[in-house]
């Protein structure tokens, strides 16, 4: 028994004419007649008769076809399931960004987003994570989009924001009077930084070499907020972004010159180089390239 026999013998026990129902179906009279023989003969009943030379039902044929409506009305409901989870899926954009962005920058471009009216359809789902984390889960397609520090030759990026990062010293520091510092300022003091492999981490190393200073690390950790806290215990001094937590913490957060320039770091929007994005990932991109962008797509 198959999906197009039930579906043939539905459509011709509503009509209960071989012509018309072959028509309807887009298929010959004589493919018609074979299948309704093949189904009765696995049935092992007629299903159609003539009675004063009109088509009937026969009595196993009005037993069985509410059966057969119920089936294929299931299937429909199934069908239509499996469309309504397709099309959302279409309009959910999962975005990932890191920590340090999370309150300043990701709420205001949702909302700015949002105030296109035919922008609203489109759902985010969010991933927080490290830049290094966002990074790869773009390149392993877990993400569609994401806010990273990263990037290689298998991902567009596009230049998004310039983060400054500043020298964060316990509240009474003697350094917390200074309006701002230099890397000299503190290449002695005790210093509390990320772990080998982070993005920051990478940055202040190359800076330290490029001024032959020699670090004197005393706490590595993992994230921002866990450096922040032993900042806060007055444990030593460290190179950090502004994140949520300064506002709860006794520390000082002092802008650094880096050769006369603010010392920053660039982020990015990257997404994967091969993947083709539904139309909904294009939107989002295309408004936070055409809105955010400090630069040409790189």
């Amino acid at each position: 028994m198959t999906l197009l026999q039930l579906w043939y013998f539905n459509t011709l026990a509503r009509v209960l004419h071989y012509t018309q129902a072959a028509k309807e179906l887009h298929i010959s009279q004589p493919s018609l007649s074979y299948a309704m023989k093949e189904l009765e003969k696995e049935l092992h009943v007629e299903l159609f008769t003539r009675k004063n030379q009109k088509m009937i039902l026969t009595p196993y044929g009005q037993r069985f076809l509410p059966y057969v409506q119920k089936a294929l009305q299931i299937l429909d409901n199934g069908k239509s399931a499996l469309a309504e989870m397709t099309d959302a899926a279409e309009h959910v954009v999962n975005l990932g960004y890191f920590h340090s962005i999370a309150e300043s920058f990701i709420p205001p471009l949702i909302e700015s987003f949002y105030k296109i009216p035919s922008q609203r359809s489109i759902q985010f789902q969010f991933q927080e994570g490290t830049a290094f984390e966002i990074f790869s889960q773009i390149k392993n397609g877990e993400l569609d989009l994401g806010f990273t520090t990263f990037r290689d030759d298998n991902v567009y990026a596009c230049l998004v924001m310039q983060q400054p990062l500043y020298l964060v010293v316990p509240l009474k520091h003697p350094l917390a009077k200074k309006n701002a510092v230099t890397f000299q300022d503190f290449a002695h003091e005790s210093l509390v930084a990320l772990t080998k492999g982070n993005s920051l981490r990478q940055q202040m190393d190359q800076v330290f070499a490029k001024q032959d200073i020699i670090p004197k690390i005393v706490f590595e950790v993992q994230g921002c907020d866990a450096a922040l806290r032993y900042i806060d215990l007055k444990f030593g001094v460290g190179i950090l972004p502004e994140i949520p937590a300064f506002k709860s913490s006794r520390v000082v957060a002092l802008p650094i010159a880096d050769g006369g320039a603010e010392f920053i770091r660039n982020i990015y929007l990257i997404w994967d180089a091969v993947r083709i994005l539904s139309p909904s990932m294009e939107k989002v991109k295309d408004f936070i390239v055409s809105n955010y962008s400090l630069n040409r797509q790189s």
